[in-house]
């Protein structure tokens, strides 16, 4: 059976025992994954890191695949979950006519959502290098995560700084200029995990005060840069 037809026979518990053994096997098993590749991956190596016995896999996930998929799936709940919002608020306010303020509220709360997602405790440096090694291991289930980016994060901000400079969405500039102004926020990535990051400013931890620092920084800088181009005759 191929990876990208299995269905994720993921039971939630049917009380709070079941939910965190549950929960932990996917914890585990997306550290494991990250380590040592869907291919690596052993059921007893999965079941190890969970302290659970090997049934216990089957019974939750219906098999590795299974639990692969399901740790996919978690990861594209946590994209929606944060992006989802600003998507629909960004979709709503570019079905009108709108003025620049509000193109540029609509992206403010698009690269606040990322920053937010980015910074998230829940942006582990295990989930990271998950989606890393899927990526390299060019399996197809990442597909899943590089929709659910495209379409909430990606695809809106390119749709409004085209609106904002009067181009077309499919434009060259546009595209780039998305991913240059969303690439200043990955470096934040996993709660500052990236060591040089966090060398450079100290912070070993962020903080409700220290993300709005960073989502102020990122609008007034975003802004500046499209101000600019804006400005070009």
């Amino acid at each position: 059976m191929s990876l990208e037809s299995t269905v994720s026979r993921y039971r939630p518990g049917t009380h709070a025992k079941g939910e965190d053994t549950s929960r932990r096997i996917l914890e585990a098993a997306i550290e494991v994954f990250a380590e040592a590749g869907y291919d690596g991956a052993t059921t007893r190596a999965l079941a190890r890191r969970a302290k659970v016995n090997l049934p216990a896999i089957q019974y939750y996930f219906g098999s590795k695949e299974g639990l692969y998929r399901a740790a996919i799936d978690q990861i594209v709940g946590l994209i929606e979950s944060h992006l989802a919002p600003a998507a629909t608020q960004a979709a709503a306010v570019l079905q009108g006519k709108p003025g620049t303020d509000a193109l540029f509220t609509a992206l403010y709360g698009l690269l606040d959502a990322f920053v937010a997602l980015v910074t998230s405790r829940d942006a582990t440096e295990s989930r990271s290098a998950f989606i890393a090694r899927a990526e390299t291991e060019g399996k197809p289930a990442i597909a899943l995560i590089h929709e659910s980016v495209t379409r909430l994060g990606v695809r809106p901000c390119m749709e409004v700084i085209a609106r904002l400079l009067k181009r077309k969405v499919e434009d060259e500039e546009i595209i780039v200029r998305t991913l240059a102004l969303l690439g200043q926020i990955f470096v934040f990535h996993s709660q500052c995990n990236n060591k040089s990051a966090r060398g450079t400013m100290h912070w070993d931890q962020l903080d409700g005060r220290k993300i709005k620092l960073i989502q102020s920084l990122v609008r007034e800088q975003s802004t500046a840069v499209l101000r600019a181009a804006m400005a070009k005759p």
